[in-house]
């Protein structure tokens, strides 16, 4: 008998990717990480900050300041790691382009897992290249508090196969599933525009849906109208 193809094979490694602005990051952003990463039993998590978001205004806060803020926060989170490479690519953040070059350095065979909220994922099928995002990843959807109930109506989420969160390893892209994982604090802007209302103290408004740390770097720096 040949052993080596008698041998069980490994399991397919999985990769789950978190992109976003994280302009600020805050509990949220790290709730939902974490709630993805233990459901899907993910080998690894990455948090990808954007250089220039496509959908946001081009005055996102300085590129050495949100990953500072990222690399912050992620102290409680020692599992995820950190991969700025958008921050240093010009012009626009595209997915399609960091999951091409992931698939490209990981090879055909490895899970790629992309996490996104539902009110993300209502518009994917409108992102840049957003015909090839199938071939390079599976999709992972978490429900938003606020965002409508997410329904895969469109030809882009008929054509790929929803399966079970446990079910990501079973081939390298292709499926989809959506996360009920508990209510998440609001979004980014209304952070900032809550921080800039109440600009003094880690108590105010918009400082409490924020890790202590990322709390004090925005004090110390002067970010969104604060002042330490």
């Amino acid at each position: 008998m040949d052993r080596a193809r008698s041998a069980p094979k490994a399991p397919r490694a999985l990769v789950l990717l978190y992109g976003g602005t994280f302009d600020p990051v805050h509990n949220g952003h790290l709730a939902m990480a974490e709630a993805a990463w233990r459901a899907t039993g993910s080998d690894r998590l990455i948090f990808l900050p954007a250089g220039q978001s496509p959908f946001k205004a081009p005055d996102a806060t300085a590129g050495v300041h949100r990953l500072a803020m990222l690399e912050a926060a992620l102290a409680s989170l020692p599992e995820a790691e950190i991969d700025p490479r958008e921050l240093h690519r010009p012009g626009p953040s595209y997915t399609v382009d960091t999951l091409a070059a992931y698939r490209e350095a990981l090879g055909p065979e490895v899970a790629l897992l992309w996490l996104l909220g539902a009110d993300a994922a209502m518009t994917l099928h409108q992102w840049q290249g957003a015909e090839a995002l199938p071939s390079l990843a599976h999709f992972l959807v978490v429900a938003r508090p606020g965002a409508e109930a997410f329904a895969p109506v469109t030809p882009f989420w008929r054509a790929l196969r929803a399966c079970p969160v446990s079910a990501f390893r079973g081939a390298p892209a292709g499926g989809w599933a959506y996360l009920e994982a508990g209510a998440y604090p609001i979004a980014s802007r209304a952070v900032r525009a809550s921080l800039r209302a109440a600009p003094a103290g880690s108590g105010r408004p918009g400082h409490d849906l924020l890790p202590p740390a990322v709390s004090s770097y925005i004090q110390a720096h002067g970010l969104y109208g604060t002042f330490s």
